[in-house]
């Protein structure tokens, strides 16, 4: 009388199993394509050669004048390094010594597409954690083939897709939906006319829109060897902010996150984003939300989250401490939140 059951029960584990197998399969090759991509252009790893980069930017922004720019980098190795932004009366500069960087910035400017300034390959964003694979899939880019990755949707619908050229292996668009005020964007950048230095490959011009809306352009005006850097270059800046210079990171885990206690109406379309610091300790603090959804639903946001407990980040295994956004979620059933 068991034998029915039994024979039910094999064939959930075997098919478990094999959604298992099929979702490692797409990770693997997931982190084979971020890896190759990586290896083919960060010119920032190690061993790699010491290097001048000069930039040429222009950023626009909705309804206003474009802003031309440079963007400058001296870069000896992980632990010795400086760049500077120019934007219009905008200026920050950052140096990097050992453990240690310093920043000092003045003026303003809307530096929309700021995180793809310098190509920067090693950053977070690029590692193989960051891009969970919902699907992969060969598509075509202005008649290039590629190979996509594409990640799960996110709670307000969005997903991230990161496409590398099938036959060279770099990178040809990143697509990822970013909060932006009150709504959230699609931006996406496009890396064009790879150019060869040494052993790597780096775009000789990158694109950015927001919502197919330009809004950043940088062009390589020069990138070159560059044996023995002056040494006065990495001193620490008077004046600036100092913080840690790591060469590896890894970003805050949350280990404890007991739910918001909802208001007992209507569900709110979006999820609350909070922006809050995780401590070295890794207790949330400074707590704000940065996407408002109902007032009510937001305090129930506030209150679940300073509850929360987190794995702090690490700067080269050191706690370290971080900013970042969380997505508080609020679910409906009988027509009462929960």
């Amino acid at each position: 009388m068991n034998w029915p059951i039994r024979v039910k029960l094999l064939t959930s584990v075997l098919a478990l199993g094999a959604v298992c197998f099929a979702a490692s399969k797409k990770e693997e090759e997931a982190n084979a394509l971020i890896e190759r991509a990586k290896q083919l252009s960060d010119i920032r790893a190690e061993g790699a050669p010491a290097f001048r980069l000069k930039v040429s930017l222009r950023i626009t922004g909705k309804g206003s004048p474009a802003t031309e720019g440079t963007y400058t980098e001296t870069w000896e190795s992980a632990g010795r390094w400086r760049a500077e932004t120019v934007v219009g009366d905008f200026r920050r500069t950052t140096v990097a010594n050992g453990k240690k960087s310093w920043t000092l910035s003045n003026g303003s400017a809307a530096l929309t597409g700021r995180e793809e300034i310098g190509f920067l390959m090693g950053l977070v964003r690029y590692s193989p954690d960051a891009w969970k694979p919902g699907k992969l899939e060969d598509r075509e880019i202005d008649s290039v083939p590629v190979r996509c990755i594409e990640t799960k949707s996110d709670p307000s619908g969005g997903k991230d897709v990161l496409c590398f050229d099938k036959g060279a292996g770099t990178i040809v668009t990143k697509i990822l939906p970013q909060q932006v005020g009150d709504r959230v964007v699609k931006r996406e950048c496009e890396y064009q006319d790879y150019l060869r230095f040494g052993e790597r490959m780096f775009p000789r011009t990158i694109r950015c829109l927001q919502d197919h809306v330009p809004v950043l352009e940088q062009t390589v005006v020069e990138l070159v060897a560059q044996s023995a850097p002056d040494a006065a270059l990495f001193g620490p800046l008077t004046g600036g902010t100092e913080s840690a210079n790591c060469t590896g990171v890894k970003p805050p885990t949350a280990v404890y996150t007991p739910a918001p206690v909802p208001p007992k109406f209507t569900n709110p379309e979006h999820p609350v984003v909070l922006w809050l610091i995780v401590g070295t300790d890794g207790a949330p603090r400074d707590i704000k939300v940065a996407r408002s959804v109902d007032k009510a639903f937001d305090g129930a946001a506030l209150e679940a989250v300073q509850r929360w407990k987190f794995k702090p980040a690490t700067c080269d295994g050191e706690p370290f401490e971080v900013q970042i956004n969380v997505n508080v979620n609020f679910q409906v059933f009988g027509g009462n939140a929960k």
